[in-house]
């Protein structure tokens, strides 16, 4: 388990607690309850939209508590020093057990300039983490971590159930207007001269909030598809329109649900939608060695 101390991540994802909780206090204070009162009908959205809440916040903890693929520190290279605090896992490890351990041949795999840490093929070094990570996609403040081989999946629950939760939200948002009690109308309250003024303007920002948030993570939901469908990173993206690589187009390509199985995991399909814990799986032993991307920092 690993927690970084970044002071853009922290903040990021006190923005996205601070954003939940209020979300889940507007359902159920200001839509839910005014709307149905005591009927089954308040128990059933409030247990469905909090569900969404929890697996979203479940899935949140771990893409940022989840190792990323952070490539070990190797034994003959005098770096110890540089290792960051926030990693507490000591995983130094010699040249040739790394390299036997992950497959691959020793001339694919490069020395890091940045951190000195011998890394196979297709790791990058993150500027923010300040280590090479397997199969680098990114570092993303929201979630205080880089996505990387053995995070992606969680990564992806994150942004599938938040925009879920964003989804279901406005659909709540909608019937609750559309069946609007008539009372709220002349009822007064502590929160202003009208309780119906109090519940317009906390609509208002949590369908702006809702609206955000669901094109943010449609967004980040087809670019993580996109990646694992043609099997490129994003930092793979940039480097083959920037220079001339080999397109992506000409590599071997594998069914899509062979794809999402290298991210998710070889277990029953219906985990691949539950944020619970799915064992390592090792790195694939057959990829393309990417020698003029090999020293590429993000």
């Amino acid at each position: 388990m690993i927690f970084r101390r970044d002071p853009c991540g922290l903040v990021c994802i006190s923005m996205i607690y601070l954003f939940i909780t209020y979300a889940d206090y507007v359902v159920l204070i200001w839509l839910l309850l005014p709307t149905f009162k005591n009927s089954y009908w308040t128990l059933i959205h409030g247990a469905v939209f909090n569900v969404l809440l929890v697996f979203s916040l479940i899935a949140h903890a771990k893409a940022m508590l989840t190792d990323p693929g952070v490539v070990p520190i190797s034994k003959t290279r005098n770096s110890r020093e540089a290792k960051p605090k926030e990693y507490s896992s000591d995983e130094s490890e010699s040249d040739e057990e790394a390299i036997m351990q992950f497959g691959g041949n020793s001339s694919e795999w490069t020395l890091c300039t940045r951190c000195e840490s011998l890394r196979p093929p297709r790791a990058h070094h993150c500027r923010v983490c300040k280590r090479c990570v397997r199969k680098m996609d990114h570092h993303c403040p929201w979630v205080n971590n880089c996505v990387g081989e053995y995070n992606q999946k969680h990564f992806l629950q994150f942004i599938l159930y938040t925009g879920m939760s964003c989804t279901y939200g406005l659909f709540l948002l909608t019937i609750c207007w559309v069946y609007d009690d008539a009372q709220t109308l002349y009822q007064r309250g502590p929160f202003g001269d009208n309780v119906h003024h109090s519940k317009v303007i906390h609509s208002i920002i949590f369908a702006m909030e809702c609206a955000l948030f669901g094109l943010f993570v449609l967004a980040v939901s087809c670019d993580q598809l996109g990646a694992i469908f043609t099997d490129e990173t994003a930092i793979e993206s940039v480097q083959r329109r920037g220079r001339n690589y080999l397109s992506s187009s000409r590599r071997p390509r594998s069914s899509k649900v062979a794809m999402l199985r290298q991210v998710c995991g070889t277990g029953p399909k219906i985990f691949w939608l539950i944020p619970c814990f799915t064992a390592r799986r090792a790195p694939t032993r057959h990829i393309r060695s990417h020698h003029q991307m090999a020293h590429f920092d993000v």
